[in-house]
């Protein structure tokens, strides 16, 4: 069945200047194949029809959302066709993606764990890893599953969380973890708590170290500026009017 593309035609893409060019002609090969047409391959995906066309003109990688749909339309495994996109797009496409569903291709994924957390800002960092391993929700759906679970966490919190400037509160962190689809039983929620309570106690502990002695005495005779004694300051002479009192003082006591 031979179906006419309406439209203006489609530009040739080599597929031997790069990968970007071979995916793109290999996703129109897969349209082709169905044998539908751009209009038709529409209503089945679920894109637009400019969607459709971008994906296959290779000259920008598609979202990892619309090659999924592309995919899916075409009776293919996305799963298979993930590590060849996640080679083309850019980071910012791999970030909105989240981790892959194959666990073989989420283990090459290397994130930090909670026990390997020492600062604040590792601890920040370690949160933002996880965001992505667990598909990268927006603030407002963990700001609407933390509702949900009587842990209502604002968008303005759960942003200053993920940036680190300081340690959240235990409630802020619960709110966040649960916000992103961990579970109070998970044992990994327990070690995010325990990890932000050890935190905190050390970061107390540090406020209260008595300061430094500075009655250390030093040697080789060498005295530190912050320990020299400031010159005590000459009286100054007797003004004019202390002078005239002194004369009759003195002749007073002659």
């Amino acid at each position: 069945m031979n179906h006419r593309e309406p439209g203006r035609p489609t530009t040739q893409v080599d597929p031997s200047k790069g990968a970007l060019e071979q995916l793109a002609v290999d996703l129109l090969r897969l349209r082709k194949y169905k044998e539908l047409t751009l209009e038709q391959f529409s209503d089945v995906s679920g894109l637009s029809r400019a969607t459709l066309s971008a994906a296959t003109q290779g000259t920008k990688c598609p979202s990892w959302d619309t090659m999924k749909r592309y995919l899916d339309a075409a009776g293919e495994d996305p799963t298979a066709w993930r590590p060849r996109w996640e080679m083309i797009a850019d980071p910012k496409q791999r970030e909105a993606a989240g981790l892959p569903d194959a666990p073989e291709q989420r283990a090459a994924v290397k994130r930090l764990l909670p026990s390997e957390v020492m600062t604040v800002h590792a601890f920040a960092v370690a949160l933002r890893q996880l965001k992505v391993w667990q598909r990268n929700p927006t603030y407002q759906k963990i700001a609407n599953v933390s509702a949900r679970h009587n842990l209502a966490v604002g968008q303005t919190t759960i942003c200053n969380v993920f940036r680190g400037a300081k340690l959240p509160t235990e409630n802020a962190l619960m709110g966040v973890l649960i916000g992103m689809g961990l579970s109070p039983r998970d044992p990994e929620f327990t070690e995010w708590v325990e990890k932000r309570r050890e935190l905190e106690a050390a970061r107390v502990e540090s406020s209260l170290e008595p300061p430094p002695n500075d009655d250390t005495p030093h040697t080789g005779g060498f005295t530190p500026l912050h320990k020299k004694r400031a010159p005590i300051p000459r009286q100054r002479p007797y003004g004019s009017r202390n002078r005239l009192l002194h004369r009759r003082r003195e002749q007073i006591i002659s």
